[in-house]
């Protein structure tokens, strides 16, 4: 679960920006939120801005955060993932030539944890790439609780007391240690991954990146021309899948009479192969005809299930979902079931989030949001930085809960509209010589 995520020097995002899903000292909803002993968590927010804000920068950045650490090192070998290019990703808004960082403070089943690192890439440019900056703290009773830090020439493990307790180590020991690990940590490697999981605490090394493998999920898009089923485990009968979530997601949405199903291609010897394409099934004269979902299903069919595959993971789970454009080919009063879904406890017990970007002003609602659920992303139009803020920093004099947060927006209050004269671009239908 995601407490608050704060990254900076990422593309058009200079300044560190913080997407906060502690909830605030506003009182409207309190009934849909996630209820921890850390506090109040949010489990739904909002993301608004015109095209080319910033919006998928954010979605992108913690994808990238996510790979270096599953990665365990900022170098790769593999051109499929998103460490492959940090060069392309410093903000090149300023001059500076700072580390990017990242920071996520979140909650697992047992544990309460803030990771840190800041990177050092080539701006446009390939250079040597190195960790400036790595900080893990764990925290108890609310108090952080520092296990290590990391700066460009040194790593240092924590020999507090509380520190030497979380571990389940001895001064002793980490006196010994240290000074070996810092030697052989090469610059490129993530500690957390690398060192502190083979030496110092396997444990709180795995809670923190299993958090980072299944507990949060970003993506920028769904694999609309190519759906596949990898995560799900279902049953396989006759190389048909399905399972009972999707099942009702399609009969609540009201598709059709025809079925839609996976299928999969038999291995030699082996059962199944776990990958499997989506398919349409029509009665044609007392037999099933299986077409290639592709050919027969609108894009929002496709996405729906799209997302039933990961909802069905994830929902039960408590982990976090992250989509841009989550909505695009979707019916507003789908997402809003959705919606719904993740902001009832007694349904969403185990504390699951969901987190995308849009468009639509239908959202824009304070019947369905608090203030603090509703975020904007706005770039300056001298400088291009993006700036990221929610409606509840307005203050609540400015902006009311009882407001209409959608003509409101629409006048310009919370955030600068999309223009273009279109006119001129045509010119009227002359074209000019360069």
């Amino acid at each position: 679960m995601i407490i608050s995520y704060t990254f900076g020097n990422f593309r058009t995002f200079k300044e560190d920006a913080t997407l906060s899903m502690k909830a605030s000292s506003q009182t409207t909803f309190n009934d849909r939120l996630i209820r921890t002993k850390e506090g109040r968590i949010l489990p739904v927010a909002v993301i608004y801005g015109a095209n080319a804000s910033g919006k998928s920068n954010l979605i992108l950045s913690l994808m990238v955060f996510r790979d270096i650490v599953l990665n365990g090192s900022i170098t790769t070998q593999s051109p499929q993932t998103t460490i492959a290019n940090l060069e392309l990703l410093p903000s090149l808004c300023t001059e500076e030539d700072g580390p990017m960082q990242f920071s996520i403070e979140f909650i697992t089943k047992e544990d309460h944890f803030r990771y840190s690192i800041g990177v050092k890439v080539g701006r446009l440019e390939r250079i040597q790439r190195k960790v400036v900056y790595e900080k893990l703290e764990y925290f108890k009773k609310k108090q952080s609780i520092t296990l290590f830090e990391r700066n460009d020439s040194s790593i240092r493990i924590a020999r507090d007391k509380d520190s030497i307790k979380v571990l389940s180590v001895t001064k002793s020991f980490l006196d010994n240690v240290e000074e070996v690990l810092c030697k052989n940590t090469d610059k490129t490697d993530i500690f957390l991954a690398r060192g502190f999981k083979s030496t110092i605490c396997g444990p709180i090394a795995d809670s923190v990146m299993e958090f980072f493998r299944n507990g949060i999920t970003a993506i920028t898009d769904f694999p609309l021309n190519n759906p596949r089923l990898e995560h799900v485990p279902i049953e396989a009968q006759n190389c048909l899948l399905w399972n009972e979530t999707l099942d009702k997601f399609v009969k609540k949405a009201d598709f059709g009479s025809h079925g839609i199903c996976f299928k999969c291609e038999e291995e030699d010897d082996k059962g199944t192969k776990n990958n499997a394409d989506l398919f349409s099934i029509y009665d044609r004269n007392g037999s099933k005809v299986l077409v290639n979902a592709d050919l027969m299903e609108s894009r929002g069919t496709i996405k729906l299930i799209d997302f039933a595959i990961l909802f069905s993971e994830h929902f039960s789970n408590g982990n976090a979902l992250v989509i841009d454009e989550f909505d695009s080919s979707l019916h507003p009063e789908i997402v809003k079931g959705i919606i719904s879904v993740f902001s009832d406890p007694s349904i969403n017990k185990a504390g699951a989030q969901l987190i995308f970007t849009t468009h639509n002003p239908i959202y824009l609602s304070n019947k369905l949001f608090r203030r603090d659920q509703i975020f904007f992303v706005e770039k300056d139009s001298s400088s291009y930085q993006s700036d990221l803020y929610t409606l509840a920093d307005f203050g609540s004099t400015e902006v009311r809960n009882d407001e209409n947060y959608m003509i409101n927006y629409f006048k310009g209050k919370y955030a600068t509209l999309p223009y273009i004269d279109f006119s001129e671009i045509v010119n009227n239908g002359k074209e000019e010589t360069i």
